[in-house]
């Protein structure tokens, strides 16, 4: 099944820019959120703490099944976020609680990432000309139609590995340069690199013009 530009444009301006041609949610420019983990489809994960709020954002009309940020967003005194950092964000119709709209991962890189019986003995797994490096944060997304391989969890962030890093394969862990994760079935996937950014206490966290992506396949 496949969308159409015209009809992904009218869809993500229903949502980021209300539309009264197109019924629209009720909002005319989303309230945006960071996360710190996975915020899967309810927004789960959000920052808290400092001075810390969701930013109203404004946005470009759809082209081309696409949409970005008009203007920085910026979160003001930030509270202090070690471990995964900040790794994704939502769009809200409203400043606190309310209902979450969209959500995703601080990223625009992703490829195709299989599994194949030969490769259960080392773990591998295979992506052409992937581009990762040791330490890229990356998770994995099941694809409709395949199947996962079995022993990645989907919204999960691991780490790339040194070892048995090559140009078209690479392995992870739950950790930085700790075991290799087990996988133990054959399937496939989409993988994601995660920008992961560390905030310190007081610091403004900026998405600047253009930088959020949003989009429909």
């Amino acid at each position: 099944m496949t969308i159409s530009d015209y009809a992904e444009n009218k869809l993500l301006d229903a949502v980021f820019n209300f539309t009264t041609t197109g019924g629209g949610l009720p909002t005319a420019n989303p309230f945006i959120a960071l996360h710190t983990a996975d915020p899967g489809e309810t927004g789960t994960s959000e920052a808290t703490g400092g001075s810390y709020a969701r930013q109203q954002a404004d946005f470009a009309v759809a082209a081309a099944g696409t949409l970005q940020n008009n203007a920085n967003i910026d979160f003001a005194s930030m509270p202090a976020v070690s471990g995964n950092g900040i790794v994704g964000w939502s769009a809200w119709d409203a400043v606190s609680a309310g209902n979450c709209l969209w959500t995703g991962w601080l990223s625009l890189t992703s490829g195709l990432a299989e599994v194949r019986s030969g490769d259960l003995a080392t773990d591998d797994v295979q992506s052409v000309a992937h581009g990762l490096v040791t330490d890229s944060r990356v998770v994995f997304e099941a694809l409709e139609g395949l199947t996962i391989p079995a022993g990645i969890t989907a919204g999960t962030l691991y780490f790339v590995l040194a070892v048995g890093l090559t140009t078209d394969t690479f392995r992870v862990s739950t950790t930085s340069g700790g075991g290799t994760l087990n996988i133990t079935a054959a399937g496939s996937a989409l993988w994601r690199l995660v920008a992961n950014k560390t905030v310190n206490s007081g610091d403004t966290f900026r998405i600047a013009t253009g930088d959020l992506d949003v989009f429909l396949d």
